[in-house]
């Protein structure tokens, strides 16, 4: 049985994490398969609290993980597949075959890139295509990539990755695709206008969509999926808090959703000693 466990362990988990932690109640962050977050693939930040100089996203990630270690958070690498939130105490299926029970639950899974859905994406996804410049990026020097996206974030990744020496072959919207191409890895894009673009590597820096689709019906969300709370991280089922970009459809910022984080905590530890609000 644990007190709490918080879902995700981006700026939001992490930083709720150690308020947890300092509250005595020993908590338990399920990380997920990209530890860190979103933030892990941003590599330049020149507006988050106590980083005078620009840092990277990594570097923030390891300093609030460092002090969330430091405080007595327990971590484990693992992925919620389910819940049911119907009953006492809370449940949580696991991707490793886990089922564990927490008094009140924090969730903070943030929100994750959108897939095109084209024909190719789901078998080259992992051989060839990525959303991860950090976890990928170096693996295509020498190499030639395209880039799928809108806007600053797309030419920051094409730079970033050029940086790193890969031949960066174009940068596409979504819009201008057809399929990826390829046969036991990618070789190429086909746009729509039927040209085709040969290429290694493919990374996907699109929009983000919560990533809320294992709670099922558990929790109210919005049309786009964001769960609906009050009181800023207060979901409908008692004991569960959420906190971040998965909640939060505006201000889509680190500090934001370690704000959150810090709050969902606050709640957490006054819902557990049996009073409302913090």
């Amino acid at each position: 049985m644990e007190n709490l466990v918080i879902i995700g362990s981006g700026p939001a988990g992490l930083t709720a994490g150690i308020y947890a932690a300092r509250a005595g109640l020993k908590p338990l962050v399920l990380e997920g398969l990209e530890s860190g977050g979103q933030l892990m693939q941003t590599q330049h930040v020149a507006n988050y609290p106590g980083f005078a100089a620009t840092a990277s996203g990594p570097a923030i990630i390891a300093a609030i993980r460092a002090q969330a270690e430091a405080a007595g958070v327990r971590f484990k690498m693992d992925v919620v597949e389910k819940v049911d939130f119907t009953g006492e105490p809370k449940q949580l299926v696991t991707m490793m075959g886990d089922t564990l029970e927490a008094r009140a639950v924090i969730v903070a899974t943030g929100a994750g890139v959108t897939k095109t859905g084209l024909p190719g994406e789901a078998k080259f996804f992992g051989r060839g295509i990525s959303a991860c410049l950090t976890c990928d990026g170096a693996f295509y020097t020498g190499k030639t990539v395209v880039v799928v996206g809108d806007g600053a974030a797309a030419k920051g990744a094409a730079n970033y990755l050029a940086r790193l020496g890969a031949t960066v072959a174009a940068v596409l919207p979504p819009a201008a695709l057809a399929a990826f191409e390829g046969d036991e890895k990618l070789r190429a894009v086909r746009t729509a206008d039927g040209a085709t673009v040969a290429a290694d590597g493919v990374f996907l820096v699109t929009a983000r969509t919560p990533q809320t689709q294992f709670l099922g019906a558990a929790l109210a969300t919005d049309a786009r999926g964001h769960i609906v709370v009050a009181d800023q991280v207060k979901t409908g089922v008692p004991g569960v808090f959420a906190a971040g970009d998965c909640a939060r459809a505006n201000y889509k910022q680190a500090v934001v959703a370690a704000g959150d984080g810090a709050l969902a905590a606050l709640e957490a530890a006054a819902y557990l000693g049996g009073r409302e609000g913090a």
